[in-house]
């Protein structure tokens, strides 16, 4: 009885952590506060929507791959309102850091958007993040809209610009 009982605490944690991610407003000071990756955003980051989060590495080629549509749709004027912000996890996966790699990374990509330290923290409190490219997307109420995981031997392996503009427009009249 009493591991019946650990475990349906355990679920209700679980499914707790999971319902949380569901709204950028709990999740915005979190990540305000991370540590900035290459060159800082001097603009406030908003508490509304829509805003995408990206969780990438500098070791992953989707990522990479990704990072351009993210720079596309950041230089279009439609889309002006949309916060873009990526999270750095899993940088030392195999257990090591290599900051000419992040350095790399920079500068083959050119984020035009926000890039901040990931810690495991953030990662539990956006719904148990443990594939990278994962993609979610907050609409204009800051509810969670769209979610995209790579996963494993998948035909699509990023979100593509035309992903998200179709989340976007669904999301209804911009602000």
């Amino acid at each position: 009885m009493t591991r019946l009982i650990a475990i349906a605490l355990m679920c209700i944690a679980f499914l707790t952590s999971v319902a949380r991610a569901g709204d950028w407003r709990d999740l915005h000071a979190m990540v305000a506060a991370a540590a900035p990756i290459g060159v800082e955003v001097e603009a406030p980051l908003p508490m509304e929507g829509p805003v995408i989060v990206t969780f990438f590495a500098s070791w992953c080629p989707p990522c990479t791959d990704e990072f351009g549509h993210l720079n596309d749709l950041a230089d279009t004027d439609a889309f002006a309102d949309t916060t873009i912000v990526a999270i750095n996890l899993f940088e030392d996966f195999g257990g090591k850091k290599n900051p000419a790699r992040m350095e790399r990374f920079l500068k083959r990509t050119k984020p035009q958007f926000r890039l901040v330290e990931g810690t495991d923290a953030m990662r539990t409190a956006f719904g148990q993040i443990d594939r990278i490219p994962t993609v979610i997307v907050y609409g204009n109420s800051g509810e969670e809209i769209w979610r995209f995981v790579h996963e494993r031997n998948a035909a699509k392996t990023h979100a593509t610009r035309q992903d998200l503009e179709r989340v976007l427009m669904a999301d209804g009249p911009r602000s």
